[in-house]
């Protein structure tokens, strides 16, 4: 799998089942301190699991969700599941280690589950699929008729697994400029960030405290204005068309820094 260099963040762009169409953007570290993206499987089905170790009924659904991995991996099922709060990093480690988990773990937050649902039922499942869409959300327990209605006609699209596989060994395609940019109450850390003109890039904002100004991010050169949670990384993707320097802001001015493209 992919590995880019990036920090934890979460950036989930959700609308109805129904209605979306539009890839979801999610990225985070396991508990392994490993990055992963969501970008890293495309091309694969992806069931975004939410679950705690303190909730029964994430611990009798997870033995299932270890089976499915196991059966369907090669049919490009991938799991990951995030957990809810309060955990311990410690904790999860050796509950995953006790249960043989062969799917990803990442410690989550209330901020990241709310991003996909209201509802404050455990687990929840979203099923994403393999062009990064999100298809549905499933809450409570992943029930076998649920799987084979909602999971299994996506895991049968095999021509456009191997389309998708297709495009990503195409080096433009693959790689990216990783940039992260912290907002404390000083300003923009860095406040300049260079790029390469004509690859795509992706600006990890993390506002690290509410004494700021830096609430939103704006790029007006790229018609970017994007709200910025405390402790929530967000993360902007563009593709710098032209040489210069594009300034960013924070919402109210008062912040200001550069993107310098060569």
């Amino acid at each position: 799998m992919k590995s880019i260099r990036i920090t934890v963040f979460l950036l989930l762009a959700f609308v109805s089942a129904s209605s979306q169409t539009q890839p979801a953007e999610l990225a985070l570290k396991d508990i392994h301190s490993r990055p992963m993206t969501l970008s890293d499987y495309k091309g694969s089905v992806l069931l975004v699991n939410f679950w705690a170790t303190w909730c029964a009924p994430c611990r009798t659904e997870i033995p299932d969700l270890i089976k499915l991995q196991r059966q369907y991996r090669n049919q490009g099922l991938r799991i990951i599941g995030i957990t809810y709060p309060p955990e311990k990093l410690s904790e999860v480690r050796r509950f995953a280690r006790k249960l043989r988990m062969n799917y990803r773990i990442a410690l989550g937050s209330k901020a990241s589950k709310s991003m996909f649902t209201s509802s404050e039922t455990l687990p929840i499942t979203v099923v994403i699929d393999r062009r990064g869409v999100v298809r549905d959300v499933i809450e409570g327990i992943l029930y076998p008729d649920e799987f084979d209605e909602k999971v299994k006609p996506l895991l049968s699209n095999a021509n456009e697994l191997s389309s998708a596989r297709f495009r990503r060994v195409k080096p433009a395609e693959t790689y990216v400029q990783t940039r992260t940019i912290e907002v404390d109450a000083t300003g923009y850390q860095p406040s300049s960030v260079k790029l390469r003109r004509g690859i795509p890039a992706s600006l990890i904002f993390i506002r690290k405290t509410e004494q700021t100004c830096g609430k939103e991010i704006v790029i007006p050169g790229y018609g970017i204005n994007r709200p910025l949670p405390v402790n929530v990384p967000v993360v902007v993707r563009l593709t710098p068309k032209k040489t210069g320097r594009f300034k960013f802001t924070c919402g109210m001015g008062m912040f200001h820094g550069l993107l310098v493209v060569q």
